[in-house]
């Protein structure tokens, strides 16, 4: 399990230093516990689960936009989206 933990730590969009849900308020144990349950026991399983989860916070934010095409959340969400697309996993 460590191996997956170390990949989503090193990763480029939800690891160390990205402000990310995961980076922000998970810690080791935690992030053990979760991948356990959702039986996530590789590297590259673990990246695509925590970018996953962190798209998911980003689109649940967008039912609480005002509906502008400005709102903070539909920006954070376009921008998750471009980082995506631009950011293959790399385990």
């Amino acid at each position: 399990m460590h191996e997956c933990i170390k990949a989503i730590r090193n990763d480029a969009l939800v690891g160390r230093g990205t402000c990310s849900t995961i980076d922000e308020c998970y810690g080791d144990s935690e992030l053990h516990e979760y991948l356990t349950e959702d039986n996530v026991n590789t590297p590259r399983a673990a990246v695509e689960w925590a970018r996953r989860l962190e798209g998911l916070f980003l689109e649940r934010a967008l039912n609480y936009r005002w509906g502008n095409d400005d709102d903070p959340q539909l920006l954070a969400y376009n921008e998750w989206q471009e980082k995506l697309d631009s950011n293959p996993i790399r385990c």
